[in-house]
């Protein structure tokens, strides 16, 4: 969330994906379902006393994926976990009746907008498969250390998935009223489209009137049908075929629970399961080595530093241009600010310009409100070519709010919006999508059915005792992998992302 707002919730995320194979996938094309059909019809919740908010979590796609949150808190106190009033995280594809969760929004969820309070999201899991009954999931995009239910587990989202990121219900003056403040963040990239909708509340924002960031006058705040994934750039895309524990394309070989065929391709065919933003490009599968302190010849750590703002020497010092700044960095000219003529990081676009009404809020934008140019909501825009001149290292900003107009795409992006309403919806692939989401299903593959790269028969002399003993769950490995030889016996808390979890007999 915005620090230009003072409402920073949640920094950068640098939880690793979980994730998960897949069998079958399907291609919907069902995109003529507009988002007010996916959402007639669906119940209003009230909340439950003694939370003062409720939020739904609908999936309008045609495909079967898990939703997520986290478990939240104030500082210095346990983090508080949730649970869907359906008792599952489970949501059915849109027809099936089953596509909706509702959480009620604990009383410790809310005004954790103080320095060190964990505050909540909420996010979709693609690609799982699942098993509640010992509460383990592997999943292409949105995993938690291989867990079903991330909530619980007190783990947060990770890298490469789009989340929804809140402060409730916080005290505002002058009447003490109450408003929840939140944004979309794709800031490490996007797997699905999203967008948040609130169900009664003010039109307007009751505590500034002239407020441009009113969720009720801003929504929706992507664009439905649409899919980030669908105009990725190459070098940007998350693919299933990058997860297979074996060099492919750039390919991530400690990272291999996509099932491998004969013909070394994926089983189920290959597609795209997310796109990551520039910061998220450089910061997956995890940061680089020695964090801030990393080399800035090395360009993969430039860029981290630059796209993830992680260079502290850079921000703040005074300017009268850009030629005074380093890091990208732009001279913000901020009149009446304590930011004016310092250098702050922004927003770096791969054309020339961007409209408004894509990169929304730019410095210097009219207020609709009150008709006055605005030079506080953010810098101006940067280039890519201001941090590499390498045209496949920078997906750009403009690139993401293509799909994504008012979604929150670098560390301090203003997109951040208010609301009041007792119900909010999140919805996941608002209007559908003509891009294959890969199925989530109630089931790990028994060992014995895993291709013959895995070369099972060999294993499973191997790990005879532990199977004997009692052992449950696998994880396969590729010869070529890292490490090669299998996990004879998952042990809890192991989320298993080196290769595919298998069971080694049906389950009961």
């Amino acid at each position: 969330m915005s620090t230009l707002r003072s409402l920073i919730l949640v920094t950068l995320s640098t939880f690793v994906f979980s994730f998960l194979f897949e069998l079958v996938w399907t291609a919907p094309g069902h995109a003529q379902h507009l988002p007010d059909q996916c959402l007639d019809n669906l119940p209003t919740p009230t909340p439950i006393a003694p939370s003062h908010r409720v939020v739904q979590l609908a999936n309008c796609s045609y495909s079967t994926i898990l939703g997520a949150a986290n478990a939240a808190g104030q500082p210095g106190q346990p983090l508080v976990s949730v649970l869907p009033r359906e008792k599952t995280w489970v949501m059915g594809p849109l027809g099936s009746g089953r596509n909706v969760l509702t959480i009620d929004i604990p009383v410790e969820w809310e005004n954790t907008e103080k320095g060190g309070a964990t505050g909540p999201n909420f996010w979709a899991r693609t690609g799982c498969r699942y098993d509640i009954q010992s509460d383990r999931a592997q999943c292409e995009t949105g995993g938690c250390g291989g867990v079903y239910d991330c909530s619980r587990a007190k783990l947060g989202p990770p890298a490469g998935t789009t989340l929804a990121e809140w402060i409730f219900y916080q005290p505002l003056p002058p009447n003490n009223i109450f408003e929840d403040h939140f944004d979309i963040s794709a800031v490490n990239g996007a797997n699905l489209n999203m967008d948040i909708q609130q169900v009664g509340g003010s039109a307007t924002d009751p505590v500034n009137p002239n407020s441009a960031f009113w969720l009720a006058e801003n929504y929706p705040l992507t664009k439905h049908g649409q899919d980030l994934r669908n105009q990725c750039l190459a070098s940007f895309a998350l693919k299933r075929s990058d997860l297979m524990g074996t060099p492919t394309g750039k390919g991530y070989p400690n990272l291999g629970f996509v099932i491998m065929n004969d013909n070394q391709q994926p089983v189920g065919g290959d597609s795209t399961i997310a796109c990551f933003s520039n910061c998220g490009r450089y910061e997956f599968p995890v940061t680089p080595a020695g964090g801030q302190s990393c080399s800035n010849s090395d360009p993969t750590c430039f860029r981290w530093k630059a796209f993830c703002l992680n260079a502290p020497q850079a921000y703040g010092t005074k300017c009268s241009t850009d030629a005074d700044c380093t890091f990208g960095t732009g001279c913000w000219i901020n009149p009446g600010s304590p930011t004016d003529h310092t250098c702050q990081g922004r927003a770096f676009i791969k054309n020339q310009t961007c409209s408004p009404d894509v990169c929304t809020f730019p410095y210097g934008f009219i207020n609709p409100k009150t008709g006055i140019q605005d030079f506080s909501t953010q810098p101006p825009f940067g280039h890519c070519t201001d941090v590499t001149n390498d045209p496949n290292a920078c997906i750009g900003d403009d690139t993401v709010h293509q799909v994504m107009p008012k979604v929150y795409t670098w560390p301090n992006d203003p997109e951040v919006f208010g609301g009041d309403a007792p119900l909010y919806r999140v919805i996941f692939s608002p209007g559908n999508t003509l891009l294959p989401i890969t199925e989530s299903t109630a089931e790990f593959p028994l060992c014995s059915s895993l291709p013959s790269v895995y070369n099972y028969s060999f294993w499973l002399g191997i790990c005879g005792d532990d199977i004997n003993k009692g052992a449950t769950f696998a994880v396969a490995h590729l010869t070529t992998a890292n490490p090669p030889n299998w996990s004879c016996n998952l042990q809890p808390g192991d989320s298993g992302n080196t290769g595919p979890i298998c069971r080694w007999n049906p389950a009961h």
